[in-house]
């Protein structure tokens, strides 16, 4: 039998920041995942993160986030969505929401519910109407919310903006 081919052959010239998985024959290179929350890549592949992975230094004025978070939670009466989301969206709001004291800013916990009750209007395949209420709250989160998850395109996406 001869040599599989695949295992000798070496890897391109990759720069200094990329990572390089090498598994039974696949070859997949990825570029910087600086702030990443998660890669799978390839065949039945999964990510899990654990533990604290959210940027230290971003500072977010508890003030404006709880008013951002209000206006959403007033404005899902402009989403068409089905009662029994209307009550998931609320609930993650209303997590979100007592994240947030004058003291402290529990940010783990605002981006896990605000990604709840984005996925919830994804699931519901309701679209967010441009200028509305509802995308003008939306987008004032996701400029709040964007440092901490790579960016306000992020965060709206979960809103399927």
């Amino acid at each position: 039998m001869g040599k599989d081919s695949r295992s000798e052959q070496e890897p391109p010239d990759l720069p200094p920041d990329s990572v390089l998985w090498r598994n039974h024959g696949d070859h997949i290179t990825i570029g910087d995942i600086a702030g990443s929350q998660g890669i799978a890549i390839g065949r039945r592949a999964s990510a899990s993160v654990t533990g604290h992975n959210m940027p230290n230094d971003v500072k977010i004025d508890a003030g404006e986030l709880r008013a951002a978070l209000e206006g959403l939670y007033d404005s899902l009466g402009q989403a068409d969505l089905p009662r029994d989301k209307v009550r998931s969206v609320q609930t993650a709001l209303g997590n979100a929401l007592d994240a947030v004291s004058d003291a402290e800013v529990k940010s783990e916990m605002v981006v896990e519910n605000l990604r709840k009750a984005g996925d919830t209007f994804r699931q519901a395949d309701v679209v967010v109407k441009e200028e509305s209420t509802l995308w003008q709250n939306v987008k004032k989160l996701a400029q709040l919310i964007g440092p901490l998850v790579g960016g306000a395109r992020v965060v709206a996406s979960w809103f399927g903006m």
